[in-house]
């Protein structure tokens, strides 16, 4: 607002030189002060804004004349008068501009309030004024379902949202987002003045203002990192582990191709060693040391193992203790029906179209199907057979049933079928989980110790190459919502009898068992036997038959080959 123009003051003064009203000009507004003057004694008029009846017409006088009057009055009444001033108020107007875009003003007749104040004058202005919103007579949220094709044939898809969507846009994407994705992120790489200073905090940083912050300590401790990270220092550091507990065989020399030696341990180092404290209770005191080892003689043809939890017990002894046949006991997969597949392959089509968007569904979700010896005293039997350091495991007295062919079996029955709940692979990580198992010689009994003399006193570790949680079959889940019949579908290929016979491996078998140890072994590796003579004539056969077998997987997974009969069983 701009600077108002200077303002003039007339003060009019009665015949007597009282004062009794100041006037303020100025361009925007003229503003009066009445007074009631200065007197010399402490009487006042009666009308103190006019003059009296008796004097003379006021004068003017401008501002400076005014406080020349006014001094000279003070001086005359300061035997026993008082002083007093005059405070003007000046308030300049400052009017908004009319609006560029007036409000819209509706041409209502008012002849009365009593109109107004009737029911029926909202509704007839709405039907005078249409509103430019198109709804239709159900407000968009259709009640009428009627109409919905399969609707009342349990067919709900017309109304819900679709399993499968189509991938959103990329440009869409950012509507997506979440609060606490669009908060600015916390800055980076800044300077905290309150923090020592030390070689991970400064190391790389640069100054608000300035260049790069690189002191002489400081790229000490970058040489000190980098050379940790050298192969031949990370050598030499676990080797200072092996020398900590292996001082007799310590290498002392210079370090060549395939020996080296460790870093030069510390007292700290030897006396943790010697004294090991646990972590979380130090209370505890250790009862035993076994040195970790992988068991170079139990891989598997996989390389590896797989570990089965369940939901709830399989099987429950009389007494509530754990049915030892779980021990021995025998988990078929087959190929889940045809609805869990298309699901699958539904769900990993959208994970290859959007993997940001969609989880990957993993492997696919098999059928699992349990068996156990017929008799609860036939675990002991199969145990005996399956122990390799048992002399009498070729014993056929040890089988508990008798073949048509004069031939000796142990018999599995099935018990139910389990689904897959969940389940975890790790083939890129096979020494990410494994399992333990303590052994030592002196506690092995006589008469079992063939092959095992010669074994030291470790705790062995076992791979596991994937993790496996089971849950109940789902056709009787699925029946139990009232989803399916009651009576689940039989497979036509399903085993419901298993005879087996325990042999030891043969040569493809130990060969191809060789290559995991020979992994982890370089000793082995390079006096690792050769391989069978024939391993292509042998792989055929073997191949032919996996190719059979997942022709009858997909063939069984097929609704069409399903029995319907529940008590249709075969044996085999």
């Amino acid at each position: 607002m701009s600077r108002p123009p200077p303002c003039k003051f007339i003060l009019h003064l009665d015949a007597r030189n009282r004062a009794y009203c100041l006037s303020v000009l100025t361009d925007y507004v003229i503003a009066s002060l009445s007074s009631q003057g200065v007197y010399s004694d402490s009487s006042a008029p009666e009308n103190s804004c006019s003059p009296s009846s008796d004097d003379a017409e006021p004068k003017e006088l401008v501002l400076s004349e005014f406080r020349a009057s006014m001094s000279k009055s003070k001086d005359s009444s300061s035997s026993g008068g008082f002083h007093q001033e005059y405070i003007a108020s000046l308030r300049y107007r400052n009017d908004l501009p009319p609006p560029d875009m007036p409000p819209k003003f509706l041409d209502i007749p008012h002849e009365g309030l009593d109109r107004f104040l009737t029911p029926g004058f909202a509704s007839n202005l709405a039907r005078r004024e249409e509103p430019n919103i198109d709804v239709d007579a159900e407000g968009g949220m259709p009640i009428d379902l009627v109409g919905i094709p399969g609707l009342h044939l349990g067919d709900e898809s017309a109304i819900m949202a679709p399993e499968n969507p189509e991938p959103i846009d990329q440009a869409d994407l950012a509507l997506l987002m979440t609060p606490e994705q669009l908060k600015n992120p916390a800055p980076k790489n800044t300077n905290v003045s309150f923090l020592r200073r030390t070689q991970y905090i400064s190391a790389g940083l640069r100054a608000p203002d300035g260049p790069k912050v690189a002191p002489i300590r400081t790229k000490r401790g970058m040489d000190k990192t980098k050379s940790q990270d050298d192969p031949t220092y990370i050598k030499k550091y676990l080797q200072k582990g092996f020398d900590i507990a292996y001082p007799h065989s310590k290498h002392v020399g210079e370090d060549t191709a395939s020996k080296i030696k460790g870093h030069t341990p510390t007292k700290l180092e030897h006396d943790a060693w010697a004294h090991p404290v646990h972590p979380d209770n130090p209370k505890l005191k250790p009862v035993g040391f076994y040195p970790l080892l992988p068991d170079l003689e139990g891989f598997p043809d996989p390389g590896g193992f797989v570990q089965f939890k369940f939901d709830k017990a399989p099987v429950q002894d009389v007494s509530g203790k754990r049915d030892k046949r779980m021990d021995v006991a025998i988990l078929l997969p087959s190929a889940p029906e045809e609805r869990v597949c298309q699901e699958h392959n539904t769900k990993a089509a959208l994970y290859k179209t959007n993997p940001n968007l969609y989880p990957d569904p993993g492997p696919i979700p098999w059928d699992y199907d349990l068996y156990l010896p017929e008799k609860k005293d036939a675990a002991k039997n199969v145990s005996a057979s399956l122990r390799i350091t048992n002399p009498d495991r070729d014993n056929e007295a040890l089988y508990t049933h008798d073949g048509a062919d004069n031939t000796k079996f142990h018999r599995f029955d099935r018990v139910r079928t389990y689904a897959t709940s969940a389940q975890t692979l790790g083939n890129d990580q096979k020494q990410k989980d494994i399992a333990l198992t303590l052994f030592d010689p002196e506690e092995v009994k006589d008469g079992k110790r063939d092959g095992l003399d010669s074994r030291q006193r470790a705790a062995y570790y076992y791979p596991i190459l994937g993790k496996t949680r089971l849950k109940p079959e789902r056709a009787r889940t699925i029946a139990q919502a009232g989803l399916a019949p009651t009576r689940p579908k039989t497979k036509e290929d399903q085993v419901d009898q298993i005879q087996v016979v325990v042999r030891d491996p043969d040569e493809a078998e130990v060969y191809k068992r060789s290559l995991h140890r020979a992994a982890i072994d370089p000793k082995f590796a390079e006096s690792m036997p050769p391989p069978p003579e024939n391993p292509e004539n042998d792989a055929e056969p073997a191949k032919q038959e996996e190719d059979e077998g997942e022709h009858d997987a997909d063939r069984q997974a097929s609704p069409e080959d399903a029995h319907d009969d529940a008590g249709n069983d075969s044996d085999e």
